[in-house]
């Protein structure tokens, strides 16, 4: 058989795998309704439930994917971005009071707060991992860094250290809601809002940033760059001149002290949640002396800093991840291309049976909340390990290796 014909036939007994098999092994969980009152239900393919892996991967990646799940980042210091988790097991009254709350990186999660009632806090800036520091219990200490300071001072905590959000307060998801509602991350406090919540409307358009009505009121100076916002009303059109007109850096017919100072001079006259169209609107900040010293008072200076916004975070973190899944694919790859059709087919039926049997296992960590530790990972492929092995001594073709 030539070997274009034997990959012809590889490909349809894919196919005919797919056909066979892509309903049991599609998760009852991602099955959708056409018409619920109707009971006709639209099973997915498995192409379907591929893209949505893919899909839920990708966004995983962008938070986790810079992350390292072996090593506590307590050594690294007050890092600029994080994936960052609060244990309420350990510290029960912080569910009460964010500020004698914790936070914990991705490491730690796994290898000292396995089991425990852990708050994901997507990512926080300028955090140092607080694992076993005197915020926690004499007996729960860093199993990864024991030798830490007793706080890290410089560290910031909001009520979503308490697994609340928005200023309504609530969990999320909040079993309490039957309204969907996209959550967004305001990018001076970190806090998270419904978009309902927000007091005004979200643009249609897309935006790259957003910063709430609180933070607009404790940090007024931003309505002088109101110019760059999406969401601007006919009002404050009115009372906003065009940026060509404001932003005159050689021009002294603007505020501030000096003819340095790049700030607009005039200001937006409506108080509310701004929506920015590109993060480039921070490099529109004045950075005169007396601007300078505003950042810094209002704890803001990392308004300046090129790395700090979150997209750009989560762009590394997707090109690392993505790094580390082309050298995997890669290497499998080249296994593959020097096996033969019934090794390849039989491959194939391993990887149904394992897709199957890791979506009962990922549905069962879900269902119950727990995060997966690496020896969850390493019980479940020896359980596979045996199975295999059970079906080679029982007679059965199992050649995938």
């Amino acid at each position: 058989m030539s070997e274009e014909q034997t990959k012809e036939s590889v490909d349809t007994a894919i196919v005919a795998n797919e056909d066979a098999e892509a309903e049991p092994n599609v998760p009852s969980d991602l099955s959708t309704s056409a018409d619920d009152n109707d009971g006709e239900g639209v099973t997915l393919t498995l192409k379907d439930v591929l893209e949505m892996e893919e899909e839920m991967m990708e966004d995983t990646a962008a938070v986790l994917g810079a992350a390292s799940d072996k090593t506590c980042s307590y050594t690294e210091g007050y890092i600029k971005r994080q994936a960052l988790y609060s244990c309420l097991t350990c510290i029960p009254e912080a569910k009460n009071d964010p500020e004698l709350a914790a936070g914990v990186c991705l490491a730690c999660s796994y290898h000292c707060h396995e089991g425990h009632d852990l708050v994901e806090l997507y990512t926080k800036r300028n955090f140092c991992c607080d694992c076993g520091n005197t915020k926690f219990p004499a007996d729960q200490k860093c199993t990864l860094c024991p030798n830490k300071r007793d706080t890290n001072v410089l560290n910031t905590y909001n009520q979503n250290f308490s697994g609340v959000y928005c200023v309504c307060h609530r969990p999320y998801p909040d079993p309490d809601d039957p309204i969907p509602d996209e959550m967004i991350q305001c990018i001076i406090c970190e806090d998270w809002y419904h978009s309902r919540h927000l007091g005004t409307s979200v643009p249609s358009d897309n935006f790259a940033e957003m910063i709430c009505e609180g933070c607009m009121t404790k940090h007024d100076f931003l309505l002088h760059y109101d110019s760059f916002c999406v969401n601007k009303s006919e009002e404050e059109l009115e009372a906003t001149k065009p940026v060509e007109d404001e932003v005159n850096v050689e021009s002294a017919n603007e505020e501030g002290s000096g003819s340095n100072c790049k700030k607009p001079k005039s200001k937006g006259a409506k108080v509310s949640a701004k929506f920015w169209t590109e993060m480039i609107w921070r490099k529109e900040l004045c950075n005169c002396e007396e601007c300078l010293k505003i950042y810094e008072t209002e704890n803001v200076a990392f308004l300046l800093d090129p790395e700090d916004p979150v997209q750009l975070y989560e762009e590394r973190s997707k090109a690392k991840a993505k790094e580390l899944v082309e050298t995997h694919n890669q290497q499998l790859d080249n296994k593959l291309k020097n096996v033969d059709r019934v090794t390849m087919i039989n491959c194939i039926e391993g990887y149904n049976d394992l897709k199957e049997k890791l979506g009962e296992f990922l549905k069962g960590f879900a269902d119950t909340k727990r995060i997966i530790r690496e020896e969850d990972v390493r019980e479940f492929f020896d359980t596979m390990q045996a199975r295999k092995k059970q079906k080679l001594e029982s007679g059965g073709q199992y050649f995938c290796r």
